[in-house]
């Protein structure tokens, strides 16, 4: 039986603005929405990794991701991912207090630069908050031993926990 993945990425934000005057209320309803399927179908841009975890940086520490190389254990194997090209990201900050940022991006040596524009940029991650980038047509690239590494910074002084998720395609 041949593998086949298929991932559902959907955001929305909904809102309701209403100023309130003296004679009557003005309503402001409305919904920006994204929804796509990733892999599956023929018709979709073919996707066949699918890695995420659940990882804690020390304060002032880092953790590098080398995309090309992922390591995760499945039903008690080590499993490796290697990533040609990422179609969608989700970074996920758990720590609730002010100040516990993240930095995405910015690895130095291998620095995965593909959606940043450049390999020295940054993303900053404030806590409780995500990240949610996908790029379904193109995707961005990932060369392996080149712009391979993401690098996930944590420049406070406490321990910060996140959640990633990234899907793509295979060398």
């Amino acid at each position: 039986m041949a593998e086949s993945l298929s991932v559902d990425v959907k955001t929305s934000l909904a809102w309701l603005f209403q100023d309130v005057l003296e004679l009557s209320t003005v309503t402001d309803v409305a919904r920006l929405e994204y929804a796509t399927v990733l892999g599956g179908a023929p018709a979709n841009e073919p996707v066949d990794l699918l890695w995420h975890d659940e990882r804690a940086i020390a304060a002032g520490a880092h953790d590098d991701l080398v995309l090309s190389d992922l390591a995760k254990t499945l039903f008690g194997q080590a499993v490796s991912f290697n990533f040609a090209r990422v179609r969608a990201l989700l970074i996920v900050n758990l720590a609730t207090a002010v100040g516990h940022d993240l930095w995405i991006g910015g690895a130095g040596a291998h620095a995965w630069g593909a959606p940043f524009g450049s390999a020295a940029d940054l993303l900053q991650l404030p806590s409780d908050s995500c990240l949610s980038w996908v790029a379904k047509r193109a995707g961005w690239d990932v060369e392996e031993g080149t712009s391979d590494t993401l690098r996930i910074a944590n420049p406070g002084g406490a321990a910060v926990t996140y959640r990633i998720a990234l899907v793509g395609e295979s060398v």
